[in-house]
């Protein structure tokens, strides 16, 4: 019979003291990983209740998961200016731009209310949008017509907030996002909105929206001194739409911004 050496002996017995070791920490905490295998257990069947699919659960890998609810109706909260605070439209005929930045900037910094109202103060929407337009003949030499695309880079430049684009919007990606909590600003030509308000000169203009029925939206129309929740119906709105595609080369597209 082969002898054993004395340390093949003593390698034996930490190989056995190693194996005992693994069996009684497996043992000992089996309580434990029983829990952890109950909680995935539960944690998937909530999941999959909920309509959520975890493709994988690898590092690195997001679970995919749905689409935010679209509410039947909802409106924000957001404050209001004309673009002509003081019917000064020498001065802002081509503020509307700046109009929109002004109260998407309060709306995102939660300053809603001004004095009680929801009215952005005269002299202090004029000045800013002042201010707005000699930034933008400095920095463009001009004060452009601005795409949606070319304002939400405006808003990023001038105020430091994130933007997001959208093409071929529909009624559905509208309602989604101010669902979610953020007015829409869409590109129309005025006197495709059939808004009797307006003068006779039709002209390219943003236009922010802020809510919305079944029937159609409801916006912040910088473009007339009565724009406050003025409501347009989804036919209307959408042929507003369409109808600055000739003038500025882009479809039916949206941005909404973001901190």
């Amino acid at each position: 019979m082969k002898k054993i050496h004395k340390f093949e002996k003593k390698a034996l017995i930490l190989s056995a003291l190693a194996f005992f070791l693994v069996v009684a920490g497996i043992y000992t905490g089996y309580p434990e990983f029983k829990k952890y295998l109950d909680a995935r257990a539960r944690n998937k069947d909530v999941l999959e209740t909920q309509g959520i699919t975890r493709l994988a659960e690898k590092p690195g890998e997001t679970p995919v998961t749905p689409a935010p609810a679209i509410k039947p109706s909802a409106l924000l909260d957001m404050p209001y200016t004309a673009q002509a605070p003081f019917a000064n439209w020498a001065v802002h005929e081509e503020s509307c731009e700046e109009a929109a930045a002004l109260m998407y900037h309060y709306f995102l910094e939660g300053q809603i209310i001004f004095g009680g109202s929801t009215i952005i103060p005269l002299q202090k929407a004029n000045d800013e949008m002042l201010a707005m337009k000699s930034w933008q003949v400095i920095k463009y030499s001009k004060e452009p017509d601005l795409t949606i695309e070319a304002w939400g880079k405006y808003m990023q430049q001038y105020y430091g907030y994130n933007y997001k684009t959208f093409k071929n919007v529909t009624v559905d990606d509208i309602k989604r996002e101010v669902s979610a909590g953020n007015p829409v600003v869409v590109p129309v030509i005025t006197h495709a909105l059939q808004n009797p308000h307006y003068g006779r000169q039709p002209s390219y203009h943003l236009l922010v929206i802020k809510g919305y029925k079944p029937e159609g939206v409801i916006t912040n129309d910088a473009g007339v001194k009565e724009g406050e929740n003025y409501f347009y119906t989804w036919d209307i709105l959408f042929s507003a739409i369409d109808a600055q595609t000739p003038k500025m080369g882009q479809g039916r597209e949206m941005v909404v911004i973001m901190k």
